[in-house]
């Protein structure tokens, strides 16, 4: 069946724009009647894709005898939903020292979202699972956004939309973690920034800095927008601005109980090992894990630091300009630093939208058949290295 696609010329954020350029809101297709259009697929992929990653996860766990909400409520979890049920002061969590130079490290904009929802009576848990679905769902609707704009049909908008939102250590979307949140809000500002509609972008910009220091990438990608497509406009300057202030501030307000402890970034170098050191760190686990380690996880850890790099520059002048740059950004901060190294898939979530291209390439050459095939066992290979990390390998996430 023939697909119409509709196009769209990608400028290269060099060139300087024309009055052409930009886009009004109404006339963009990420417009309100034509996002609406995308949301039953869109959840038809999100609930489908989580279906099977928990399925996945619950055959692996019973293998390794243990429990499935254990595991969907583990590592991080715990911080999020004791954050959000007693505050950063009073969690139950076991942490030398105050319980704060800990959870303080963790940003408010999840926990506050589950407070809400726990108003309703409903656990903490369950709520974090539905409100995570909805989430996945408009984080689908998004990318399929960016893929109308490479050219992609419906066909080729539902496999970018399947390879997103089904990665590997996509699990997390599922768990009382920030992903789906942070995931859904970055495609709709990265839409919001390709339209050049400034306040659209600051208002997603304004929550995403309340959701993770990740977001510092999304406003550099926005600041580079600025400087090339608004420098001229007062309101474009103004809602960079407003779009930045909740980071330096709930920077701040953490740095009145962690000044002893060297500040934010003091607790994230002290639990985490987490500071710039331009990428040593990364390149000395690889080496390590490549000639020493014998350990699947590692391994797989190891595929997706040197997987991303490599997509990233196979992506240049094929992916939107305005997500390109932000998983430039996010690749730099991520693997130019040190840390948790077997983290790193989690964290490079969100470069999956590098793969965008292949994915509406894909639609376009593949039959239906064999597209359906290829995409069936890109999540049911995402499910299992979710699973994987999750339940058997011994550090995950």
């Amino acid at each position: 069946m023939h697909e119409e696609n509709s196009t769209k010329i990608i400028q290269d954020p060099g060139e300087e724009p024309t009055a052409d350029s930009g886009r009004a809101a109404d006339a963009s297709p990420a417009g309100t009647q034509g996002a609406l259009s995308l949301v039953p697929l869109a959840t038809l992929v999100a609930v489908v894709g989580t279906a099977v990653r928990i399925a996945v996860l619950n055959v692996i766990a019973a293998v390794n005898d243990q429990e499935l909400w254990d595991r969907l409520t583990s590592w991080d979890s715990k911080y999020y939903l004791e954050i959000a049920r007693v505050g950063y002061f009073d969690a139950d969590t076991h942490t030398d020292g105050p319980v704060y130079e800990t959870t303080m490290a963790f940003f408010p904009g999840f926990p506050m979202l589950l407070r809400v929802l726990g108003w309703t009576g409903i656990s903490l848990e369950v709520a974090a699972l539905i409100v995570n679905t909805l989430l996945t769902v408009a984080m689908a609707a998004g990318v399929m956004v960016l893929a109308q704009r490479l050219g992609a049909g419906r066909r080729g908008q539902c496999a970018a939309a399947i390879v997103v939102s089904s990665a590997p250590m996509s699990i997390v979307f599922s768990m009382p973690y920030t992903e789906a949140l942070f995931g859904a809000l970055l495609v709709w500002g990265l839409v919001a920034l390709d339209d050049r509609a400034w306040w659209r972008a600051a208002a997603f910009g304004f929550a995403l800095s309340f959701v993770r220091l990740t977001s510092v990438d999304f406003l550099a990608v926005f600041a580079l927008w600025v400087l090339i497509y608004g420098r001229r406009s007062w309101q474009a300057w103004l809602s960079l601005i407003v779009a930045a202030l909740p980071l330096p501030a709930y920077l701040l307000w953490t740095q009145r109980y962690l000044a002893e402890a060297g500040g934010y970034f003091g607790i994230q170098t002290e639990h985490w090992h987490s500071t710039f050191d331009w990428g040593a760190a990364t390149v000395r686990f690889v080496w390590e894990v490549l000639t020493e380690k014998n350990d699947v996880g590692y391994l797989l850890s190891v595929l997706v630091i040197l997987g991303v790099p490599v997509l990233l520059v196979a992506a240049w002048g094929r992916l939107n300009p305005v997500a390109w740059w932000f998983s430039a950004a996010l690749c730099a901060n991520v693997l130019l630093s040190d840390g948790i190294m077997h983290s790193r898939p989690r964290l490079l979530l969100p470069a999956i939208i590098l793969a965008l291209p292949w994915a509406v390439r894909a639609a376009e050459a593949l039959r239906p058949r064999e597209l359906w095939l290829a995409c069936s066992a890109w999540v049911l290979w995402s499910a299992w290295f979710s699973a994987y990390m999750l339940v058997v390998f011994e550090w995950a996430i």
